[in-house]
């Protein structure tokens, strides 16, 4: 982001390759309207942080920015999290079968439903922070291995 600035209508938002776009207040619900907003700034390419008249700051960053200035940006980093939702499910569903597991008998083990461990390797879902260490360690292995090729 190269430029950031309050106007009655949103926060007006430029980046370096020429999008331009407005952020309604209404997306901002911690702000909620031009009149209580004290100050806007740019720290660095990658945030807008705005303090609010009641004291408080808000961040906003890069990509929440660039969904309203960018119409293709949403559409292209959710194709990003599905190949990464699909990828986790591949390896999860890899390693279960290595280790000659029902989805019954993991899920049990994680703690999870087994439609759940379902949606998970077929990249219909992500699995939540706890859910991966539980799988994890129901299959005896690091989380990383769950994540990384």
């Amino acid at each position: 982001m190269t430029q950031a600035s309050a106007s009655e209508s949103g926060l007006e938002i430029a980046f370096a390759d020429g999008y331009r776009g407005v952020i309604p207040w209404s997306a901002i619900p911690e702000v909620g309207a031009f009149s209580n907003l004290a100050n806007v700034e740019l720290p660095n390419p990658y945030e807008i942080v705005l303090h609010t008249r009641r004291g408080e700051t808000v961040e906003l960053p890069w990509d929440f920015a660039r969904n309203f200035c960018d119409p293709s940006h949403r559409a292209r980093a959710e194709a990003v999290a599905e190949t990464g939702r699909q990828a986790v499910g591949e390896r999860i569903r890899r390693l279960r079968q290595e280790s000659k597991t029902s989805q019954a008998q993991l899920a049990a083990a994680a703690g999870i439903g087994r439609v759940t461990l379902v949606r998970i390797e077929h990249g219909e879902q992500s699995p939540r922070y706890e859910t991966l260490l539980s799988l994890a360690s129901a299959l005896g292995r690091k989380p990383a291995e769950l994540i990384q090729p």
